[in-house]
């Protein structure tokens, strides 16, 4: 469930590379996270909820309970030139490929499989408000063995901080 969702909060990221005109540097996504059938979190240590703190996740207390998180990321000028996701690690480990990308105006909206440790589909959609600010939703559909069928929504706004990475 976790390895979920992480990707999902990375996918999230990738679609913050697509607009034209987007700015290179250093990027924060602020993500909502809810779904339907979606399980409590697993009980955790005070440690490990700190750690999720830190890295700017909020975790629901209850089953179904949406969560929010924030992260940074680098986009350099050639992904930005490109306007095509970057490719992650965890992209690759989950066997995620992005299909039928289309970038229409400020919108882009493309589908993503991934046939890695979670099986998972879903789609999703990215409106720039100029080059340095974005809003977005996404769907994807997993089928958790121990949770069954689920799906997860998220919604997301990347803003532009920086020209510089840090």
């Amino acid at each position: 469930m976790r390895r979920a969702i992480s990707f999902l909060a990375l996918a999230a990221l990738a679609g913050g590379v697509f607009a034209e005109g987007m700015k290179p540097g250093q990027w924060e996504v602020a993500s909502t996270m809810s779904g339907m059938n979606m399980p409590a979190m697993p009980a955790m240590s005070a440690a490990e909820r700190q750690q999720m703190a830190a890295m700017g996740v909020k975790l629901p207390g209850a089953a179904g309970g949406g969560f929010s998180s924030t992260f940074k990321y680098c986009v350099s000028k050639e992904q930005a030139e490109k306007r095509l996701p970057p490719e992650t690690d965890e992209d690759k480990r989950q066997g995620c490929k992005q299909s039928d990308i289309k970038l229409a105006g400020n919108t882009v909206t493309w589908r993503v499989e991934c046939s890695g440790e979670q099986k998972m589909s879903g789609q999703g959609t990215v409106t720039y408000e100029g080059s340095d600010r974005y809003k977005g939703e996404s769907t994807f559909k997993m089928n958790d063995p121990q949770h069954g069928a689920m799906t997860m929504k998220q919604s997301y706004n990347g803003k532009w901080l920086a020209p510089v990475c840090k």
